[in-house]
């Protein structure tokens, strides 16, 4: 047990016990993550400021805008802003880069407060967040970013003609990346709402109907560009890893809501039981007995698969005791014999 402990406290101080740590000690333990993660952040913005990096970073960055920008060139409007614009593409693409290191300085400050059960998943969420983070980006840089692109530019007419600003761009186009890359925790956020049981899978199946609304609303707020086509790809990326988050959680999490269904429905007979003739309600109450009564059998068929289990162990037991008695017998026969 001390060596475990020792073993523990080794481990970067991550799951010390928080008991065991001074009130004062936590904002010293989130004052030296946070330190830590801006110094990496500023240290690579200085990196991608030297000349053939900052380059090779706007050539990465504006693959899709260049073709449709005079010269490949961007405005610069103050004497100033070329070399501001040009640490801000430094500080942007380290933010972009770090942004898995600032998920595990995150899950990493909390982790003392879980429980040993809880811990076991701090790294592979730290995994699934940064893959998922990744996966957003890149579908918004390769699949959303050049048809939103041509359809901004496409908006023009012969009355109208452009000045391609170099900060207006950049924002618009790193927002556009971080917007897709954070969107896609979707799933992730899903699963651990269901799984810490802040809310429960039944009662958030029952309400798609306002999280779609919901959804399509936060895809017009977040995306930079207010384009249609941007919007609409959000909105339907948004809907399709909803539907992922509270799939993973219906396979890893089938037992408990198979008693979240069970719990639901005896609640609605108690609370929820008056006549009525509304039929969205009534149709309600038909669904959550339909899958109170599934979620019935699938446990009822669990414990007798666990009894039954149970049994075949007891009587596997039981066969090595007897033949166990069986050999000690024969050995003693054997030994009178030679008497």
């Amino acid at each position: 047990m001390a060596d475990e402990q020792k073993m523990t406290d080794q481990q970067g101080g991550m799951f010390k016990d928080p008991k065991k740590i001074p009130f004062l000690q936590h904002f010293n333990e989130l004052r030296k993550r946070l330190t830590q993660y801006v110094i990496v952040l500023f240290l690579l913005s200085f990196l991608f400021y030297w000349q053939p990096i900052h380059e090779l970073i706007m050539r990465i960055i504006f693959r899709d805008v260049f073709p449709h920008i005079p010269d490949a060139q961007f405005a610069i409007m103050g004497i100033f802003d070329a070399m501001t614009f040009r640490f801000t593409v430094g500080v942007y693409a380290a933010l972009v880069i770090t942004i898995p290191l600032l998920m595990y300085h995150i899950f990493a400050f909390f982790a003392p407060a879980m429980k040993d059960r809880e811990r076991k998943w701090v790294f592979p969420v730290i995994g699934a967040a940064s893959g998922l983070f990744v996966t957003g980006v890149l579908f918004a840089y390769f699949l959303i970013l050049p048809t939103a692109v041509q359809w901004l530019v496409n908006q023009h007419t012969a009355f109208t003609y452009e000045v391609p600003r170099a900060q207006e761009w950049l924002s618009g186009v790193i927002l556009l990346l971080l917007a897709f890359g954070i969107s896609f925790e979707l799933p992730l956020v899903v699963f651990a709402l269901i799984a810490l049981g802040i809310v429960t899978y039944p009662a958030i199946r029952e309400s798609w109907r306002v999280i779609y609304v919901g959804l399509f609303v936060l895809a017009a707020i977040v995306t930079p560009d207010r384009g249609p086509v941007t919007m609409l790809a959000l909105a339907i990326a948004l809907l399709l890893l909803y539907e992922g988050g509270l799939f993973i959680a219906r396979l890893v999490l089938a037992k408990r809501i198979d008693e979240q269904y069970v719990d639901a429905y005896n609640e609605m007979l108690i609370y929820d039981n008056a006549p009525t003739n509304d039929k969205e309600k009534l149709a309600r109450r038909e669904r959550m007995r339909k899958h109170a009564e599934a979620a019935q059998k699938r446990i009822d068929a669990r414990k007798e698969a666990a009894s039954a289990s149970n049994d075949t162990e007891h009587a596997g037991e039981s066969d090595q005791n007897s033949a166990s008695t069986t050999a000690d017998t024969n050995t003693d026969a054997s030994q009178e014999e030679g008497r």
